[in-house]
């Protein structure tokens, strides 16, 4: 908790200097999710089978402080992974859903008037859910994680307001790699 009221500390104090207050911004994204574990590490049943791929998406909103930083919040939707496998002889299927928080520190490098790219790290609030059926029961099952939230991109300014992104981003602890492209309004 101290974590999070220290980096919550540092960006409000960051965006509330009106000396090196920049722009808003806030965008959202739609991409991949692509899950990098098996079935069996994400179900624990020797011959499951993992749908490894699902639609993500993402909100994001910041503050450009400096032309070469800024703090940005976000919410992603990593996508829902369908599994099936077998439990002795009953047939098991479900699906887990990963979702996050995020506070990041941005790092910028223009190229030019119109492009940039930049990297982010930051830390994450993380749930993964986890629900899983069999012909005689169900179960679900939640865990919470606080982890590091990194990634690097790209954007173009195709007008003074709007951009387009592209961005890979990842959490340390939920192993899914994550494809987005998705608009930005700068305000």
């Amino acid at each position: 908790m101290k974590v999070i009221s220290t980096l919550a500390f540092v960006a409000v104090a960051t965006i509330a200097a009106p000396a090196m207050a920049q722009q808003g911004y806030m965008g959202v994204g739609i991409g991949r999710g692509n899950l990098n574990v098996s079935g069996t590490d994400l179900t624990g049943l020797s011959n499951a089978t993992v749908k490894d791929t699902d639609t993500s998406w993402s909100f994001r909103a910041g503050w450009r402080v400096h032309p070469n930083f800024a703090v940005e919040a976000g919410y992603t939707e990593f996508g829902t992974y369908e599994f099936s496998g077998r439990a002795g002889p009953l047939a098991v299927n479900g699906d887990a859903k990963a979702e996050s928080y995020s506070l990041s520190l941005v790092g910028i490098a223009p190229l030019g008037e119109a492009f940039d790219v930049y990297g982010r790290v930051g830390y994450a609030h993380s749930k993964f859910k986890f629900s899983a059926n069999a012909a005689i029961a169900s179960a679900f099952s939640a865990d919470t994680q606080e982890e590091a939230t990194y990634g690097v991109g790209g954007r173009w300014h195709f007008n003074r307001n709007w951009s387009l992104f592209a961005e890979w981003m990842k959490n340390d602890k939920i192993k899914i790699d994550n494809y987005l492209a998705g608009v930005d309004f700068r305000f």
